[in-house]
């Protein structure tokens, strides 16, 4: 019997290049992922031009998509947000998956790898200096991004992702290997990738001003894993 069709929405630094290279491998035949759309433009890049270009790269990414879903790719692991009406309609014979992580540890990964692979002179170079930015802003929701819909929605956010077939936690990795095996089949193990070499350290000073800046995160993320764990008492 086949693997069952699946879509895994990718939400940068929640473990998703691990597992979205496994699951691609064990699809090997029928799979794809979604690449950045609309490159970045050289030179330094403002606040306000970086979310426009975001947001019509995501557009383009649904486009794509589309098309995927259209030729009945089996396996989609890509950086695209959850949109209710396509899920319901077009692709509801996919199952949904997704993997999340503690929010203030995910942002706190997220600078560290843009850092690391994105470097700009537009962005402080500490994270203490990061925090008081737009774009600090846009990372710390994340959560709200993908799954809020088009009007950044929490309550959005919390019902689109109950209705998936599977939301992990990075926290629980093996389990949610383990899960996705009985989901997917036995996934090949290709080791951690896309990992910073420190890992993410939140400094401790700087723990309650990232916290705020990741309240919805925070909200949607408490609300998804504490209705899990009251499911599973």
């Amino acid at each position: 019997m086949p693997a069952p069709r699946l879509i895994y929405f990718h939400v940068p630094k929640c473990g998703g290049s691990t597992f979205g290279a496994a699951l691609r491998l064990r699809y090997f035949w029928s799979q794809a992922t979604i690449g950045q759309q609309i490159m970045r433009p050289p030179g330094p890049e403002g606040p306000a031009q970086r979310k426009t270009r975001i947001e019509q790269d995501y557009d383009q990414r649904a486009g794509v998509l589309q098309r995927l879903v259209d030729h009945g790719v089996r396996c989609i692991s890509a950086h695209v947000r959850y949109e209710a009406a396509f899920m319901d309609s077009t692709a509801q014979d996919y199952l949904r998956v997704t993997l999340l992580r503690d929010p203030v540890e995910r942002f706190v990964s997220h600078y560290a790898y843009l850092q690391r692979r994105h470097p700009d002179p537009g962005r402080p170079s500490t994270l203490a200096g990061f925090l008081d930015t737009e774009d600090a802003e846009r990372l710390g929701r994340q959560y709200l991004f993908y799954f809020g819909g088009a009007r950044a929605n929490v309550g959005q956010a919390i019902d689109a992702l109950r209705g998936f077939d599977l939301v992990g936690d990075l926290e629980h990795g093996q389990r949610f290997r383990a899960d996705l095996s009985r989901m997917a089949g036995p996934l090949p193990n290709l080791g951690v990738r896309n990992q910073a070499t420190a890992g993410a350290a939140v400094p401790a000073d700087l723990h309650q001003q990232i916290e705020k800046l990741c309240r919805e995160d925070r909200a949607i993320y408490d609300a998804v894993f504490r209705e899990a764990a009251l499911q599973c008492q």
